[in-house]
């Protein structure tokens, strides 16, 4: 099994969720190698050939959940944003204000964008945390997104800095201090862009937030500027 293992790392290490590209001169190297270490052990050949098919239907149905929503996800104004009007390179980011990691990457990316103008963040808010509460900080934040920008703006800060996870009171905290408590009321719009987010969250094989979509690759988890930046730059650069 151990090696069985380290020939399926190999082998997936090949493959990306991004477009097919010929491959390099290491990965050539690479699957030479693993053709020897085949032949030398035939018995893990099945496993890993189920295994690798298994990969291969995931990549396709991942790669048809977003040619089937690149418009949702990339040119719907319903979903907040900041960043360029007519951007360069769009990252969605797949976010929970009560999550930390969340918290902690969005100044990042608001970092991000002031360097390099030409990207653009889109939000795609999955309150992971707060499924079970019918008004939670993701619909308020979608609501307001819908009435008022400006105001958005200030409760989105507010919901980012607060630590932990949302609870009504934290929300109608911040709702008076913005003056937005009109916001906490349920709609039947919200409710269904949230249900449309989560369900792609989940064909999409995300597991948890923050995640960032750039082209065809998920970035899952936090990254901090000085490693997110290098992947900007290479993708503005394409």
């Amino acid at each position: 099994m151990k090696i069985y293992r380290i020939l399926l790392i190999g082998l997936l290490a090949t493959f990306s969720l991004s477009s097919a590209a010929a491959l390099t001169v290491e990965q050539t190297k690479q699957l030479a190698d693993i053709e020897q270490i085949l032949q030398r052990n035939p018995q893990v050949i099945e496993n890993l050939h189920s295994t690798l098919r298994m990969y291969e239907q995931q990549v396709n149905r991942f790669e048809q959940v977003l040619k089937d929503n690149q418009a949702y996800l990339y040119n719907n104004p319903d979903h907040p944003s900041f960043g360029a009007q007519n951007p360069e390179l769009t990252l969605v980011f797949f976010t929970d204000y009560s999550c930390p990691w969340c918290k902690k990457l969005d100044p990042v990316l608001h970092e991000l964008v002031k360097r390099y103008p030409t990207v653009k963040v889109v939000s795609v808010l999955v309150p992971l945390k707060e499924l079970d509460s019918p008004v939670n900080s993701a619909s308020y934040a979608l609501n307001l997104w819908q009435m008022d920008q400006q105001k958005f703006t200030q409760a989105d800060e507010l919901l980012v800095k607060k630590p932990g996870a949302h609870n009504p009171q934290s929300l109608l905290q911040v709702a008076q201090k913005t003056d937005t408590s009109q916001a906490l009321n349920t709609q039947e719009k919200t409710q269904q862009q949230l249900a449309k987010n989560y369900q792609l969250f989940s064909e999409l094989g995300l597991n948890g937030t923050p995640a960032l979509l750039i082209g065809q690759q998920i970035i899952p988890g936090y990254l901090p500027l000085d490693k997110l930046e290098p992947l900007i730059r290479e993708k503005l650069a394409k």
